[in-house]
Formats: C-alpha cells, sequence, structure tokens
C-alpha cells in the first residue's frame, strides 16, 4: 500500500518536517495514521492511497496526532482504538481519573455495589474505583488491545474483563451501578440513529432501582427508562469542560 500525505487543513496548510506511520492491515486504506511534528490546531488530512485521494481527521483530540477516515467504518475504528492503546494512557488519565473520582463523589455507592464500566478503555477510570474500595468492578470495551493494558494494572488485578460491543450487552438485571466516561460523546462510536435501541440494552443490563452516570455525554438517556437524580456541567481539569448525568432505572 502507497500512502501520500498531501494536505493538512486549519487555516494554513502545514506539512514541512513531519514524518508518519499508518495502519498496514486494511486493504483499501489505513485504519489510522499517526504524524509526528504537526501543529495542533491541525485537523484534518487529505491523503492519497494507491492514486485514490482519501479524507483523514483527528478523531479524540488536536493533541494526539491520530487521524481516522472521515467517512470511518467500525471496523477501521476498531483498529484505530487498538492504536490509541499505546498513548491512552499518556492522554487521557489524569481526565478521567478526576472524571471518575467526581461521578462516585456524587453519589453514595455501597462497597458491595456491582459496577460495569462501560467503554473502560485501558482501565483508567476504574482505578480510582478500585482505590476507593469497590472490589466488584466489571472493565467492558471492544478493544482486545485497550483490555491488555487494563489488565497489567495492579489496582485492577481482581476485576472481570469482557472484551465486547457495548451494542452486544447481554446483562439482564446484573450491576448496581453502570458508569461511563467519554464512550457517549458525540464523537464516539455510536451514532444518534443507534442510541435508542442502546439505552434499552444499557438500561436493561442495571438491576432495578440501578444507578447510571456519565461524563462527557451529549446522547441522553430517555426518562422513560431512567429518572435523572442531577446532572450539570463542570471543569474536570484547567480548560477541559464536560457535561455530567447521575441517573436511576425506573421500576
Amino acid at each position: 500500500m502507497q500512502v501520500e500525505l498531501r494536505k493538512s487543513f486549519s487555516g494554513k496548510i502545514v506539512l514541512k518536517n513531519t514524518g508518519f506511520t499508518f495502519d498496514k492491515t486494511s486493504k483499501l486504506r489505513p485504519a489510522w495514521i499517526f504524524v509526528e511534528n504537526l501543529p495542533r490546531n491541525i485537523m484534518f488530512l487529505s491523503t492519497r492511497v494507491d492514486g485514490k485521494i482519501h479524507h483523514y481527521r483527528v478523531y479524540l483530540s488536536t493533541a494526539i496526532p491520530l487521524f481516522l477516515p472521515v467517512n470511518y467504518t467500525k471496523a477501521e475504528m476498531k483498529k484505530f482504538y487498538g492504536k490509541f492503546a499505546i498513548i491512552y494512557d499518556k492522554e487521557v488519565e489524569k481526565r478521567n481519573t478526576k472524571a471518575a473520582e467526581f461521578l462516585f463523589d456524587n453519589i453514595k455507592i455501597l462497597k458491595g455495589t456491582k459496577i460495569l464500566d462501560l467503554g473502560a478503555g485501558t482501565g483508567v477510570s476504574s482505578v480510582p474505583i478500585a482505590k476507593k474500595g469497590y472490589e466488584n468492578i466489571t472493565l467492558l470495551d471492544f478493544s482486545k488491545e485497550m483490555l491488555s493494558k487494563a489488565r497489567q494494572k495492579n489496582e485492577l488485578r481482581n476485576c472481570r474483563f469482557i472484551c465486547q460491543d457495548i451494542s452486544k450487552l447481554k446483562f439482564n438485571n446484573r450491576f448496581d451501578v453502570i458508569f461511563s466516561v467519554f464512550s457517549f460523546a458525540s464523537n464516539s462510536y455510536f451514532n444518534p440513529d443507534e442510541m435508542p435501541l442502546l439505552w434499552k440494552k444499557v438500561v436493561g443490563s442495571l438491576k432495578q432501582g440501578g444507578i447510571l452516570m456519565l461524563v462527557g455525554y451529549d446522547f441522553q438517556p430517555p426518562e422513560s427508562l431512567v429518572r435523572k437524580v442531577r446532572s450539570g456541567s463542570y471543569e474536570i481539569i484547567k480548560g477541559h469542560k464536560a457535561s455530567w448525568y447521575i441517573g436511576k432505572k425506573k421500576t
């Protein structure tokens, strides 16, 4: 596969002194492209792959020069997160840790509670929860590379790990608490059309009266399934605000 970077876009074209690596496991185009020495305000790339033009964009943050196809498939997204696992902790650990701590400080949760971390990544959001003394934690993520990193964390040695797409949930009435940090933002793995069915699966995985907690969400669970306890917006770390939500499954 021959890959050429043509242009980068953010008001100016900047491609000087850059080097890049890319996914070589896909047939038609790379699932991801990692570009070194780009200014942090670069959002889009135009590339030529085996003679055809493909456009890529930053997916998570302009601070992370890891690009995904604009019209990505879910298979490409999975490979993207496989690559992202290498630098995930460095980029999000402080933010996600603070976000998870904030959620659990805003509601009283008994220590024996069964907890599910949805879209757990490398487990950075579950680490502070385990440190608080919660032992019955399940981490679910669709990336085996992410969960491999999570399994290496000593704080999570007693946790359960499940490699699965959130949309495939089949945990009927199993958990007391489900929480998720940045898995339901508008630039996440899901699109709006999927959310009604997805919320049914997520809420269906809660026991009656179970608690659902979210940080960094754009898709809010429907009131027909969850009664909102409280919500708001706060500055997780300096310069980074996020919405948060705590709700209770309706009986």
